[in-house]
């Protein structure tokens, strides 16, 4: 089947979504090769956003040439997954402690994200993450800064995030409901700034520490 845009989006971003949707999946493993022509004979598109989409994901760190061959998909290192929690944490643990500032109506849409989360199937791995996703980007919508969640996307929507997320997947043998995990978070959003700072700081911490392993 030919691969069709999205919500407006180019062919080279459909393809760099799916290539970076089966980073995720654990189609695309670290080690896994990529080869151009192979791959735009199966999204069925010509090679030119093919190109772009690969050297995106080759600026990104998430692949690197492989020759004659095309690429070879790159395992990240402690190093470069630490720098995208650091990235979360500048965010997500501001976000936290803004949303407390500005009181109920805040908190309350953080809790309808979690609402609609749980009903998401948490046994696939791109569905967790979407449900992991939208509770925290209810936070930080919820701090009522556009600026800072174009600082959100421009994180979570990076190839990056999904290999770590897939890591982070794998690691995590039994995948604990999306209420039991961000419940706390949600209390300490209406505890106060202080304490929904250093419990999003902390929930953070906890899943650098699960895809370090």
């Amino acid at each position: 089947m030919a691969l069709r845009p999205v919500n407006g989006e180019t062919l080279a971003d459909a393809a760099y979504r799916r290539i970076s949707e089966a980073m995720l999946s654990g189609g695309l493993e670290p080690g896994a090769r990529l080869v151009m022509d192979a791959l735009a004979a199966q999204l069925e598109i010509s090679r030119t956003p093919v190109r772009d989409a690969l050297h995106r994901l080759e600026r990104e760190g998430l692949i690197e040439s492989a020759g004659r061959r095309g690429f070879v998909v790159r395992r990240l290192g402690p190093a470069e997954i630490h720098h995208l929690y650091e990235i979360r944490m500048a965010v997500e643990v501001f976000a936290a402690g803004r949303v407390a500032e500005l009181g109920a109506e805040a908190v309350a849409h953080v809790a309808d994200a979690i609402a609609k989360a749980e009903v998401m199937d948490l046994s696939q791995p791109a569905e967790a993450f979407a449900a992991n996703r939208l509770v925290h980007r209810a936070v930080v919508e919820a701090a009522g800064n556009p600026l800072l969640v174009d600082l959100f996307d421009g994180i979570w929507t990076r190839a990056t995030a999904l290999q770590i997320y897939s890591g982070y997947f794998r690691r995590e043998l039994v995948h604990r409901p999306i209420r039991e995990l961000h419940q706390p978070m949600l209390e300490a959003l209406a505890a106060g700034p202080e304490r929904a700072a250093e419990v999003m700081r902390h929930h953070i911490q906890e899943g650098l520490d699960a895809t370090l392993g």
